[in-house]
Order: C-alpha cells, then structure tokens, then sequence
C-alpha cells in the first residue's frame, strides 16, 4: 500500500533564523584546546605530546597549571616546561589549520 503524505507550505509570516538579529554571536571569544593550539602552532610535534605534557604539570597559562582541555584565547601567555629549560610565548591569533610558514604568526616569544 502506497501512502501518500500532504507537506503544507511554509509560511510566509514567518522569518527563518537570521545570525545577524542575534548579537551574542559576535560578542563571544575564539577560543581552543592548549593541546590542539601547540600542535597547531608546531611548538610540539604531535598532539599526544601535547596531552601528555599537560597531564604532567608542564604547561602553565597565565601562571596556572592547566590540562588539556583547558580551552586558550587571544592573549594568554603560555609557559611549556622542557627537561633543558622553558619556553613562555603569548597567543596572537588562533586559527584552525596554518601553513608551515605561518604557524610561527600565530605567537609571540616572551623574552
């Protein structure tokens, strides 16, 4: 037995969702995952090491301890603990996928 099912059309009085009518879109932060950002960045090789570094008390953000997960912005500034020494840098841009040439623009080395 075929059914047949009766779509009514859409109504004319009602607006679809517009972004633009709602500011809280423009309003919030980007933000990413310390442990994507260092990938992301090339300032470690592979995002497991990044994940096992913070797990074990190696990364600070802003003087505090953090996990993985921690979630940074534009502005923070990041310490990575080696066994030789540290790194400490302040996040400029975040962004998704960078070029080879560009992940270098992404931060910025705290003397």
């Amino acid at each position: 037995m075929i059914q047949y099912v009766i779509i009514p059309p859409a109504r004319k009085d009602v607006n679809p969702f517009c972004a633009e009518k709602f500011f809280f879109l423009e309003i919030r932060e980007k933000k990413m995952r310390i442990d994507k950002f260092l990938k992301v960045a090339r300032i470690l090789k592979r995002r497991t090491v990044a994940q096992e570094a913070a797990a074990a008390g190696k990364i600070y953000v802003n003087g505090r301890e953090v996990k993985p997960a921690y979630r940074v912005k534009q502005g923070d500034v990041v310490e990575l603990f080696f066994q030789n020494g540290s790194v400490k840098f302040r996040v400029l841009e975040l962004k998704e996928t960078v070029k080879k040439d560009e992940a270098a623009s992404l931060y910025e080395v705290i003397a």
